[in-house]
């Protein structure tokens, strides 16, 4: 062996030995440990039919869904009007959205997604939050053992309701209900060595599985070659590219160098299959490149068109929208912020919708929390409880699921200062997605472990899905 080769072979070990005890040490030992459990499904996802995916949407902040979605019903409009002050909606703008039971006012920012509410592809489910089992406003006050930790806490409920697990010590669950769902259905995509969790927003809490690691792409450009690799780019990286081939395939009886170097080669080659993809992708029409989630979503439906290619079935996708922890000057920002969820839902259905798989992709909304009814000068405070929305051509939609909060301050649902106790908890609305990805009974109750402490109906939660 050269003394460059034998050099080039050191530094990829003293690399691969930093890399996996350093920053990601931790992450594959606790992998390693879970992997048996993470095995033991209860379902054949090898035979799934079809192809299905979930787009997660998170609105960073606690969104104000009070001003999203508001009660027809004359007497909760009167609540909600008193309640709200001068955060309160006009009526007389509100769009009114279907009929009998499932009629609702939107926001008139949301035309568009009221058409779709209307054509029967989107749902609103109503007061979801987190929670570890029901609980009542006497039990809120006396026994703090059914309150999530760190409640009203940005970080400590973006983490537990991406991970779907109050009632266990925060930040011991590396896991969220996105990635243990990816665990499972690894198996449907058995012909690609992909994961099937994909973000368009960075590192998040939902799709980290136990055994899954979920793949960032950069919304604008698609994945990232390495740059010193990319043949693409320049003829020279080939000699690059080959050279390290050659030191992979060196022997070793290090179980740490093998991971290292198998993690790369799956991790260029995965980049390099992710990139000819997109590139190779449909024209999809134009959208607005200023409204940052339209941009997320434009990609999202870039690597749904080439879900053939990549050999997937069952994909989960993350993208997020911030900006909406409305303490103050909340009525124009929610007017933005309305006004671009508002056209990147609408338009990414449409995309769907041309593209022919409107039925085989479910889009839906969460957040930290809901907002307080009450005002805060001018706007609203941290609160719990909130509404959600389900989009899709195999939702039922034009309906509402859950029931209306009491919207009284110092009613039946509030704990103190206009915030309100969901009545849906995390898990029951994680498991009707869960249920329509074709994961068995037995096996959400290990994706939601706290599943088990509501109400029967959770499998396809009050009709959500046909």
């Amino acid at each position: 062996m050269s003394k460059k080769l034998n050099r080039r072979r050191e530094f990829l070990k003293r690399s691969a030995h930093m890399a996996l005890l350093g920053a990601t040490g931790s992450a594959v030992t606790g992998k390693m440990s879970l992997i048996g459990s993470a095995l033991a499904a209860q379902g054949d996802y090898g035979n799934l039919p079809g192809y299905k995916a979930l787009v997660c949407i998170f609105q960073y902040g606690g969104a104000d869904s009070f001003n999203m979605f508001v009660p027809s019903d004359q007497g909760l409009l009167d609540q909600y009007t008193q309640s709200r002050g001068q955060l309160a909606l006009d009526p007389s703008q509100l769009l009114t959205a279907g009929q009998g039971a499932g009629e609702v006012l939107f926001n008139p920012n949301m035309g568009a997604l009221r058409d779709i509410y209307n054509a029967g592809n989107l749902a609103v489910v109503r007061n979801v939050g987190n929670l570890i089992e029901p609980i009542t406003t006497a039990q809120f006050a006396s026994n703090p053992e059914l309150v999530p930790a760190d409640l009203f806490a940005h970080n400590s409920q973006q983490e537990q309701v991406q991970k779907s697990w109050s009632s266990r010590p925060v930040g011991l669950v590396g896991a969220g209900w996105g990635g243990r769902m990816a665990d499972l259905l690894m198996e449907a995509n058995s012909g690609t060595a992909l994961p099937p969790t994909f973000s368009m927003a960075n590192a998040n809490f939902f799709q980290p599985g136990n055994r899954s690691t979920p793949i960032s792409i950069n919304p604008q450009i698609g994945p990232r070659l390495l740059p010193l690799l990319d043949r693409s780019s320049n003829s020279r990286n080939a000699g690059r590219d080959a050279a390290m081939e050659q030191i992979l395939a060196l022997p070793t009886n290090n179980l740490l160098e093998e991971f290292a170097g198998s993690s790369f080669l799956n991790a260029r080659d995965s980049s390099r299959l992710l990139s000819a993809t997109i590139n190779n992708s449909p024209d999809l029409g134009p959208f607005n490149a200023s409204n940052s989630l339209e941009t997320q979503l434009r990609m999202v439906a870039r690597m749904i068109a080439g879900r053939e290619e990549l050999g997937m079935r069952r994909q989960i996708f993350f993208v997020s929208t911030g900006g909406w922890d409305t303490h103050d000057n909340q009525t124009p920002r929610l007017n933005g912020l309305t006004t671009d969820l508002n056209s990147a839902m609408a338009n990414f259905q449409q995309t769907l919708a041309n593209m022919g798989v409107e039925d085989e992709v479910t889009t839906f909304t969460a957040s930290d929390f809901g907002r307080t009814l009450t005002i805060n000068g001018d706007g609203s405070d941290h609160g719990w409880g909130g509404h959600y929305m389900v989009m899709g051509g195999a939702v039922n939609g034009g309906q509402l699921y859950g029931n209306w909060p009491d919207y009284g301050i110092g009613g039946q649902d509030d704990i103190g200062n206009g915030r309100l106790i969901p009545e849906m908890s995390v898990n029951q609305y994680g498991a009707a997605m869960g249920s329509w990805m074709g994961l068995s009974n037995a096996d959400l109750l290990d994706v939601f472990p706290d599943l088990n402490r509501f109400e029967s109906g959770w499998q396809n939660q009050y009709g959500l899905f046909s």
